[in-house]
């Protein structure tokens, strides 16, 4: 067999969910759920990308505009057309656009209390969101320097659903991938957006 004999179908049968192969699935993504899931798969090979080099990073004076940046250029490398604060009603950490008229929107916040992380969820869901077709998905990004991430992400949690009661959890894979999914209504639309909150562990505390 010999390259011009395969097809886009083979290459993604055998190769779908390798760096090339979520190239494809994202430019011939028929749904847009289906490019959700290709956005999700790159963002999570990104924060991966990230906990790698996380001695660089968990410096203090790299904020979240630097480390979303890098983001950015991994979605961009990937073929996934992303900014950094772009205005969507307010300067939006990462913003992801599509011909097909998807939109998908992050807010990265480097944790330092639970309170800048509402800020986050309240900039992302009332300034930035819109709920509307195509474009109803969301993240939060928590860049995060201290030990122990999966419990400050369920503390998180905890803190989210007692303060906001429209707010209901969809998906709970804190233990295992570090990240829950919430929705509720759009208080500009009344449709549901979709946020999926994610923490990125880049504590580097190297004993020797």
């Amino acid at each position: 067999m010999y390259p011009d004999d395969v097809t886009v179908a083979d290459y993604l049968k055998w190769h779908g969910n390798s760096q090339g192969g979520r190239v494809l699935r994202w430019v011939f993504a028929a749904s847009y759920e289906e490019r959700i899931a290709v956005l999700e798969e790159v963002l999570s090979q990104a924060y991966s990308n990230l906990v790698d080099i996380r001695g660089i990073i968990a410096k203090e004076d790299r904020g979240e505009d630097e480390i979303s940046m890098q983001v950015v250029q991994m979605l961009n490398a990937a073929g996934i057309s992303a900014i950094h604060d772009q205005h969507v009603n307010g300067h939006c950490d990462i913003v992801v656009d599509h011909d097909s008229g998807f939109r998908w929107l992050g807010e990265a916040k480097v944790h330092k209390n639970y309170g800048w992380l509402d800020d986050g969820f309240l900039q992302l869901s009332t300034r930035y969101g819109t709920a509307l077709k195509g474009k109803d998905h969301g993240e939060l990004i928590i860049y995060h320097r201290g030990g122990k991430s999966a419990t400050v992400l369920k503390e998180w949690k905890k803190r989210l659903l007692s303060s906001h009661d429209i707010v209901s959890v969809t998906e709970d894979k804190v233990d295992s991938d570090l990240f829950f999914r919430t929705k509720h209504p759009c208080v500009n639309s009344g449709c549901n957006f979709f946020v999926r909150h994610t923490i990125v562990p880049l504590m580097h505390d190297p004993k020797k």
